[in-house]
C-alpha cells in the first residue's frame, strides 16, 4: 500500500499578461557605490593616535593632529568598511630558468624556439609540405610581412608562404604564394624588422655594441650557445642539439656587410636564443 502524500504540483509560471503593471524586480535593487574603499586596518587592535571610526585624538604631549578631509570610507558603516590585506612578505622572484615572467621589469625576453605542430596548421593549396621546406622558409625568407596587427609573420620563400605566430613562434599556416599575396593586405610592415623590434632589449642588455660584428666573434658567441656548424660547398648549416629539426643555413663566404646581424635574427627566429650581448 503506497502511504506517500501526492506531491504538490509546481505553480506555472506566471505569464507577461499577469506581471503587467508590477515594478521591475531590478527597481527594487539597491545600487552600489563602487568608489567608497576602505582605510587600512590598524596593524595591532585599534592605533593609539586613531579611532576604528577614522578620528583622531590627540596623544599627550603632542602636537595638535592634522585636520583631513572625508574619505570614501567614511560614506560606509564601521562593520562595512573594507580592510586590505597585506602579504607577510613580497612576492618571491622568478626562478632563474624561467623563460619568461609576468614581472614588468624583467628584462628577459619571451624566445620560444618554433614548433610545427601538423594539427594546429591551416593550409590552403599545399599538400604534404616536408618539414625542412618550412624551417627554410621562415630561416631565410625572400619576402615577409607582417599581419593581424602584429600578432603573426608570413614568410615567402619559393611558391610558399608560411605563418608564424609570434608570441607562440608556432607556425599556424601554410599558404601557396599566389593565395598569400593575393589576400596581403596593400599596407604592411616587414616582418623580419618588425619582429626584432617587438623583441625589446637583448637577454642581457648593458651598453656597447650588442650583435658581434665579425664572422669569428659570431662564431665564438655561438659555440658558447652550444650550436654545431656543420659546413657545405656554399652554405653550411648551423643546427643544435637540444633542437632537433631546426637549422638556419650559414654562407661558408658571406658577402654582405650585414651578415653577422642577419645571422643573429635567424637563429633568434628559429631556436629562440639570443646572440646579442
Amino acid at each position: 500500500m503506497n502511504t506517500q502524500e501526492p506531491r504538490t504540483p509546481r505553480p506555472a509560471a506566471p505569464s507577461p499578461a499577469a506581471l503587467r503593471g508590477r515594478p521591475a524586480p531590478a527597481a527594487r535593487v539597491r545600487p552600489v557605490d563602487w568608489t567608497a574603499t576602505g582605510r587600512r586596518a590598524p596593524d595591532q587592535g585599534e592605533d593609539q593616535g586613531e579611532h576604528r571610526d577614522g578620528r583622531q585624538q590627540q596623544r599627550p604631549g603632542s602636537s595638535a593632529p592634522t585636520p583631513r578631509g572625508p574619505s570614501a570610507g567614511d560614506r560606509l558603516p564601521a562593520h562595512r568598511r573594507a580592510r586590505t590585506v597585506e602579504l607577510p612578505r613580497p612576492a618571491q622572484a622568478p626562478p632563474a630558468e624561467a623563460v619568461h615572467s609576468l614581472v614588468p621589469e624583467d628584462p628577459r625576453p619571451n624566445l620560444r624556439p618554433l614548433t610545427i605542430d601538423e594539427g594546429a596548421i591551416r593550409t590552403v593549396g599545399v599538400i604534404d609540405v616536408p618539414t625542412e621546406t618550412i624551417v627554410l622558409a621562415v630561416a631565410d625568407p625572400e619576402e615577409s610581412w607582417s599581419a593581424d596587427a602584429g600578432t603573426s609573420d608570413h614568410f615567402l620563400r619559393g611558391g610558399l608562404v608560411v605563418q608564424v605566430h609570434r608570441a607562440e613562434n608556432a607556425v599556424i599556416g601554410l599558404f601557396t604564394a599566389r593565395y598569400a599575396l593575393s589576400v596581403r593586405p596593400e599596407e604592411y610592415e616587414d616582418a623580419l624588422d618588425a619582429a626584432i623590434e617587438a623583441s625589446g632589449r637583448s637577454a642581457r642588455g648593458g651598453r656597447g655594441t650588442r650583435h658581434p660584428t665579425t664572422r669569428r666573434e659570431l662564431l665564438t658567441r655561438m659555440e658558447k650557445a652550444g650550436f654545431v656548424v656543420t659546413p657545405g660547398a656554399g652554405h653550411g648549416r648551423v643546427a643544435h642539439p637540444d633542437h632537433p629539426g631546426l637549422f638556419v643555413p650559414f654562407a661558408s663566404t658571406p658577402s654582405d656587410a650585414r651578415f653577422t646581424r642577419h645571422a643573429v635574427a635567424q637563429i633568434r627566429r628559429v631556436f629562440g636564443i639570443d646572440l646579442r650581448h
